[in-house]
């Protein structure tokens, strides 16, 4: 399949040269492109079968959505090689939708005091552009940053809706009773 994948590469990297005058850059960024899209897929469909083989599906599914918006707009952390990438996104995935729901029996508060620090430095350091991409300029970044804590909110938001005793709780830290 890889080998496949690289004729169709190369003949579509030659047509581009040859019919449309494409320079040598503009190769690159397609082949750029071309190669992140299918990387970004691969890992997809590997890590959705391997989720819904164990039965945590859903859960990737819901994983995978929160962590698009994130990315497309925080940023994320930017590894040279393929393996390395889905290793790290792997752990990441399995983390957050296997280990840490079994391994911690966190209070609601501290879950949303975390998600409130998240928001904090995803406000100060981001967005992480990747450095194979243009510096994006000033507005983009406050707009950036701006849906990363929107998108932080909500997901605190939906979490004290599905935990209303959270409230309770971070009343009685902020507010003791005398």
């Amino acid at each position: 399949m890889a080998e496949e994948w690289r004729i169709n590469m190369q003949s579509l990297i030659d047509e581009l040269k040859d019919e449309y005058g494409y320079s040598s850059y503009d190769i690159a960024m397609v082949k750029y492109v071309l190669t992140s899209i299918f990387y970004e897929f691969s890992k997809l469909i590997i890590f959705g079968i391997f989720f819904g083989f164990l039965g945590y599906f859903k859960s990737f599914l819901v994983s995978l959505i929160l962590l698009l918006f994130l990315r497309i707009n925080i940023g994320g952390i930017h590894c040279k090689h393929y393996i390395t990438c889905f290793l790290l996104t792997f752990v990441i995935l399995f983390s957050s939708i296997i280990l840490l729901p079994k391994l911690l029996f966190v209070a609601p508060i501290l879950i949303i005091s975390i998600c409130t620090i998240c928001m904090i430095i995803n406000y100060k350091i981001g967005p992480i552009a990747s450095p194979f991409r243009p510096s994006p300029d000033s507005i983009l970044i406050k707009k950036c940053r701006n849906t990363g804590i929107n998108i932080l909110g909500i997901l605190s938001t939906i979490y004290i809706s599905k935990y209303p005793s959270s409230i309770n709780a971070c009343g009685a830290i902020l507010c003791p009773p005398p």
